[in-house]
């Protein structure tokens, strides 16, 4: 050990050379896929059902295109291509009221003094969308015809790894429009893991939340849902 870290070996280091013929390369690589979630809820999301140039972006002010890197790191549908592998150590689910294609921001976490229209209106619409939603759903990820590596819930169980961090401050007054709110509420807890998943290269596998009645957003306005299958991406050198 140097200053904390570890001494690396020649042997260690050749070990990770890039683009040698016949090797593979292993790098830090979730799998990600994100869908709008209407502001009327769903029954069922199925996620990595559809690639980049196919299904309908829900990145903010992407407009009505076709998915593309900021939806999602999939080329193929429910596999990976050939020469690639996927080891899944965890399952997050990343939740963002009031954001949608046809918005160029995020949404509103304020409600400013005299004003009574904001993106998620209304005093704990944030909150109430996030808790609404994370109550309700139940994660399925099938790998092959019937193997199922998650069938649990509700939503709140799969907690992002990252999130918002900071201080707010509220004001109140004597009307709704009069005091000043800001308000931001996220799934939070211990990381899902999983006990790791080998998905080979062209292996099927699926990821489904499926609703047991439809959760409308409180906001009434329509939301984005990423689902990320945390692990490690196994590629061809070459």
């Amino acid at each position: 050990m140097s200053m904390g870290r570890p001494v690396l070996t020649t042997q260690y280091i050749q070990s990770h050379t890039v683009g040698v013929a016949g090797t593979q390369d292993v790098i830090w690589g979730p799998l990600y896929d994100s869908l709008a979630y209407p502001s009327a809820g769903q029954s069922q999301l199925s996620f990595f059902t559809q690639p980049q140039g196919q299904g309908t972006s829900s990145a903010p002010g992407a407009g009505a295109v076709v998915k593309t890197i900021f939806d999602t790191n999939m080329i193929t549908n429910n596999q990976l291509s050939l020469g690639n592998e996927f080891y899944a150590i965890g399952s997050e689910t990343l939740f963002f009221p009031g954001v949608n294609n046809s918005t160029n921001t995020t949404a509103a976490f304020a409600l400013e003094p005299g004003s009574s229209v904001v993106i998620a209106t209304g005093v704990g619409e944030f909150w109430n969308d996030v808790y609404n939603v994370g109550n309700g759903g139940i994660k399925v990820l099938t790998v092959g015809t019937d193997r199922k590596y998650i069938q649990d819930g509700p939503l709140n169980l799969f907690p992002p790894a990252t999130r918002l961090a900071g201080i707010a401050a509220l004001a109140t007054g004597d009307t709704a429009t009069s005091g000043a709110q800001i308000q931001y509420a996220v799934w939070s807890g211990e990381p899902y893991t999983l006990v790791p998943i080998y998905i080979q290269s062209t292996q099927q596998f699926t990821l489904q939340i499926t609703f047991a009645a439809l959760i409308p957003t409180p906001s009434g306005t329509i939301a984005r849902m990423i689902e990320r299958l945390r692990g490690y991406l196994i590629r061809q050198a070459t």
